[in-house]
């Protein structure tokens, strides 16, 4: 039986669905858009734009297409990042994911999630989530200082609740930010070891209290 003064908080991207499916789409629509503006081959587009990420991650991954196609402009680079952040693509909660949620519907459940503001509402609404969550925290909504290792969205959420930390319960991923402070303040924190940060190593307090790999494995702490 799930303890009904537990706060449950999730985390959004590797937790709840596999941030590369965005990624990818994104990085495909935006290849898609380059053949028909300037008629370069689509499939040369996404082998140089997905060799790029493997090496150097995303940061600034457009900018470097379009100038190994010289085709640079800030124009046509606004017009990449736009694509990216707002074209439609298909994302999908894992199993787990949408096991839990389902089970866990009725209960006090939250969600705080890092990243910029507009691009995660997408994703929110492609995942057709909010119907799960009491409320949801964009951190970035309260300013980019807000977003984790920062507290402010999970203090937010004790005050809603009118409880304490030691109540509070968050599932993440990232084990260089998600779990530090909330260690500091009593919370039961757990990793979901997923996605790129699966096999991270943390620094010495960083990590989070308990590990598990599927999520249906909360119910044991819960």
């Amino acid at each position: 039986m799930i303890n009904s003064n537990k706060i449950i908080v999730f985390d959004l991207d590797e937790t709840l669905y596999n941030e590369e499916s965005f990624l990818f789409s994104g990085i495909e629509n935006v290849a898609i858009f380059l053949n028909h503006k300037f008629k370069l081959n689509k499939n040369l587009l996404k082998k140089y734009m997905f060799n790029y990420l493997k090496k150097n991650g995303r940061n600034k991954i457009f900018n470097h297409t379009l100038k190994y196609f010289k085709i640079y402009t800030n124009k046509n680079l606004n017009l990449c990042i736009k694509i990216y952040r707002y074209s439609n693509r298909k994302i999908y909660l894992n199993n787990d994911s949408k096991f839990m949620l389902n089970l866990l519907k009725d209960k006090n459940i939250y969600l705080v999630t890092d990243g910029n503001k507009n691009v995660q509402k997408k994703k929110i609404k492609l995942l057709n989530i909010n119907k799960y969550f009491k409320k949801i925290f964009i951190t970035h909504n309260y300013g980019i200082h807000h977003s984790k290792p920062s507290i402010f969205c999970f203090k937010k959420i004790c005050k809603l609740e009118n409880t304490t930390f030691k109540n509070l319960v968050y599932i993440g991923d990232d084990p260089s930010k998600d779990f530090v402070n909330l260690n500091k303040k009593k919370a039961l924190t757990i990793r979901l070891l997923n996605g790129k940060h699966k096999k991270t190593k943390a620094k010495k307090n960083y990590d989070a209290k308990i590990k598990i790999k599927s999520l249906n494995q909360i119910l044991n702490y819960l």
